[in-house]
């Protein structure tokens, strides 16, 4: 063989390295604790803030939930609760709610190789008796989420887009954001 066709044998092997490295570094993401692929189910703990808007108003509130990761790359959000909440704006203006809970059962995580993408996102809230909004039932779809540190996470970022019936009338636009800080801060991570 010639210095020229080794050298192109060489450039071969080459492509053809750089060409598999793409589809080994799509191999479905993980939860790990400290680095280390998940071998049983781990519950975080998650403690936040969260906005939502509504055609009757907006309102900032106060949640917790659990978040339990699997071996593998499921998990659910379960446990939500929102307290502390004030009325922002529109016919929430001045209302508290009294009561804020899932609605249908745990919503679903799935782990990516950056973020969490968690669906079935549904949420009902009552309102104080003095609030012209007794009752808000919610339902995103597909909550987008950032984790500032993937590898460590300490806290989630998210927001959403959906529906929402206020009162049992037909739904509605319906806007969420906020951020939980996890417990154990740092302990694990996706990758």
């Amino acid at each position: 063989m010639t210095s020229i066709e080794l050298g192109l044998l060489g450039l071969v092997a080459l492509l053809a390295l750089a060409l598999a490295g793409p589809a080994s570094a799509s191999a479905e993401a993980v939860w790990q604790h400290e680095g280390v692929p998940l071998a049983g189910h781990a519950e975080m703990g998650l403690e936040g803030s969260q906005i939502f808007v509504t055609e009757a108003g907006g309102m900032i509130c106060q949640s917790e939930a659990t978040l339990t990761a699997e071996p593998g790359s499921t998990g659910v959000v379960t446990e939500l609760t929102t307290t502390k909440c004030q009325g922002l704006f529109g016919e929430l203006a001045g209302c508290t709610a009294t009561g804020g809970e899932q609605l249908a059962g745990p919503w679903d995580v799935h782990v990516t190789t950056s973020d969490l993408v968690v669906t079935k996102a549904a949420l009902v809230r009552t309102f104080n008796e003095g609030c012209p909004v007794k009752r808000i039932e919610s339902s995103i779809p597909e909550l987008t989420t950032t984790l500032v540190e993937p590898g460590a996470i300490g806290e989630i970022e998210w927001s959403g887009e959906g529906s929402a019936s206020i009162d049992g009338g037909p739904a509605g636009e319906y806007q969420e954001f906020g951020s939980w800080f996890v417990t154990p801060a740092g302990t694990y991570g996706i990758g």
